[in-house]
């Protein structure tokens, strides 16, 4: 997630599949009309949007004149990592994303003393937002909140939102010394506006790990994908205990051979069953670098490299 990578075009994206009765967009045929992207720039923190040709996720138009459709006003000034949550009727949504602007920082600091809040956006419809507010969810011993993402918990009922940080002693009050190393972290809110007290979520010691993603499969059973900051390629595995669960890992876990973070997983909206994973590959020097479209019909165990637009 913090490695810089100015030759991607796409750093980070979210995506929300679009129900024809919440889009501003004339009606196909089906209740699935597309899907709507949020993402950020490289060359301006902001919030940028593309929406998808129909149901082709791999072919999309911007939106805006692709200008920024929401520019924070608040923190840093500077939004990374955009993720788009949706109420589990459909009837309200929020944007949800790190408050860094790199440009005035540098990494080393980013994760010492970064900022500990996230950015929150909400709308009704996915047209009309609010403005921006900052959440603080992790402690003052945390030295950042990155990648932020968030899923109903129904058991809960309550979104469990979730994040990567690293930690410092209680007494190096100006995170000089040693952290931890990077993990992710979580807390349960119903509003985006208060947080319960943040908890570990996903510790693997000897093994920092950040930019983890959660997709809901059937009851109880999920897939999620997390980057290994030791190897630098994404995971994934499989729950069928919950959120709380066991997690397994798929075959090796690892989904290609490539330097990859900033999972992107998704359903279908015309193939049952098809699954859609987007990784940012920014590490390597004989492919070309940006977001690697992916998909699997059996779960995981196979991934199939689909075409770039």
């Amino acid at each position: 997630m913090y490695n810089p990578t100015p030759l991607a075009t796409l750093l980070v994206y979210s995506l929300l599949v679009l129900l024809a009765q919440a889009s501003p967009y004339p009606r196909q045929s089906g209740d699935l009309v597309g899907y709507f992207f949020v993402h950020f720039y490289d060359r301006e923190a902001s919030i940028f949007a593309h929406l998808s040709n129909g149901n082709d996720p791999l072919s999309h138009q911007t939106l805006n004149s692709d200008n920024a459709i929401l520019v924070p006003t608040s923190g840093t000034g500077g939004v990374r990592d955009p993720f788009l949550v949706s109420s589990p009727e459909k009837s309200k949504f929020w944007i949800i994303g790190t408050d860094l602007l790199i440009d005035d920082t540098n990494w080393d600091a980013a994760t010492r003393t970064g900022s500990r809040s996230l950015y929150v956006w909400e709308s009704d419809d996915l047209v009309n937002w609010s403005s921006d507010w900052l959440a603080e969810v992790v402690g003052e011993t945390a030295g950042m909140a990155w990648a932020p993402e968030a899923i109903w918990d129904a058991d809960a009922g309550q979104y469990l939102v979730y994040w990567s940080s690293r930690f410092y002693d209680a007494d190096d009050t100006a995170h000089t010394g040693t952290a931890t190393e990077d993990r992710i972290v979580s807390a349960y809110t119903s509003d985006f506006r208060t947080f319960t007290e943040a908890t570990d979520y996903i510790v693997i010691p000897g093994t920092p790990i950040i930019d983890l993603t959660i997709l809901p499969l059937s009851d109880g059973e999920y897939l999620r994908f997390i980057k290994n900051e030791t190897d630098l390629r994404v995971w994934s595995e499989r729950s069928s205990g919950g959120l709380f669960g066991t997690w397994t890992k798929i075959g090796d876990g690892y989904v290609n051979p490539y330097v990859t973070e900033g999972p992107l997983a998704f359903h279908d909206n015309e193939v049952e069953g098809r699954i859609h994973l987007w990784l940012d590959e920014y590490g390597s020097d004989t492919r070309v670098y940006g977001y690697v479209p992916q998909y699997t019909d059996d779960g995981g165990v196979t991934w199939v490299n689909g075409d770039r637009n």
